[in-house]
């Protein structure tokens, strides 16, 4: 471990360390997957490393380089976060954010590492990831006093409804975000999910799996692609065979998931149909996340495939 040039105060140190994974304005793909490419997401990560830091300082720590010693404070200080937030009625979101942030710092001391020399700091992202799993079993997935539009058990919500094709339709909605019209349930006219709908299979752009690829029509004519799970999109393919078409009418659609909402506890008024583009957002961008995407990156994506475009659209399926 070399001390050549290297900062005194552990802030500057993780100034240092952080600059090696800047790249922002960036393209994906041509830099490497660890970096950081999006301003908003160094502004946002960049503060949560220094609160951290400030931890270890306060904790005796002199260098940062010192892998072990971060890894072993690294499980006190989000275990302190997680008491915290418990405390203050806060959610796993804000947890998992920091998280998010501490596994770049880790990517960080890699990158160094592989510079100048030194120890992995893979012992500091399994802490991380046990320590994720715990909080998400003990803090709530939105802060106190917050009503969540997501269904929180979409999976049994499309259990529960018994028409075969609607309970298609929800799930379809459930894994692609789009809108009730574009599954083939518009609250006027006719949009019918046809063979012509079906691309065939691809691989997913989050999980990188086998998924199938359809084209639906939503709201104002604007045609989007989307991605559903293989075994979703052969039960597509097999119900337009025999049928030559998927489509029922709105109110047919939102009767038979608000009845299956009430079975399974999970009515609210207002959830409606509209709450399956909300657990979709939510459950994709917690995919995203756990797939390396940076927070910034994941809400781009997300709001990419809800067809809103702008990242700043995401917030209201993450939060309301």
């Amino acid at each position: 471990m070399g001390t050549n040039r290297w900062p005194k105060s552990l802030h500057s140190q993780a100034e240092a360390l952080m600059g090696g994974i800047r790249a922002i304005g960036r393209k994906k793909g041509v830099v490497d997957r660890r970096f950081i490419r999006g301003l908003g997401t160094w502004t946002v990560y960049r503060r949560d490393i220094h609160s951290f830091v400030e931890f270890l300082q306060r904790a005796g720590l002199r260098d940062l380089r010192d892998v072990r010693r971060v890894s072993g404070l690294t499980r006190a200080y989000i275990a302190s976060r997680g008491q915290a937030l418990r405390g203050a009625g806060g959610s796993f979101q804000t947890i998992e954010r920091e998280i998010s942030a501490l596994t770049k710092f880790s990517h960080a001391l890699d990158v160094y590492a592989e510079r100048h020399g030194g120890e992995s700091a893979a012992d500091i992202r399994t802490v991380l990831t046990e320590e994720k799993a715990r909080w998400r079993e003990e803090l709530a997935p939105r802060s106190n006093g917050y009503t969540t539009r997501a269904y929180p058990d979409p999976d049994g919500l499309y259990a529960a409804i018994s028409d075969p094709a609607l309970r298609l339709q929800a799930r379809l909605m459930g894994e692609t975000g789009c809108r009730a019209e574009g599954v083939g349930a518009p609250a006027r006219g006719s949009n019918p999910l046809t063979v012509a709908n079906l691309l065939g299979m691809g691989a997913d752009p989050v999980s990188d799996e086998a998924a199938g690829r359809i084209l639906v029509i939503e709201k104002g004519g604007k045609q989007t692609e989307h991605y559903v799970g293989a075994a979703t999109y052969q039960a597509l393919a097999d119900h337009i065979q025999e049928h030559g078409q998927l489509v029922s009418g709105y109110r047919s659609f939102l009767r038979a998931v608000e009845t299956a909402a009430r079975l399974t506890g999970q009515y609210a008024p207002g959830r409606g149909t509209h709450g399956l583009k909300h657990s979709f957002a939510q459950t994709r961008m917690r995919e995203a996340t756990e797939a390396g995407f940076s927070y910034e990156a994941a809400k781009q994506a997300v709001a990419n495939e809800i067809a809103h475009n702008r990242m700043d659209s995401v917030d209201v399926y993450l939060r309301a």
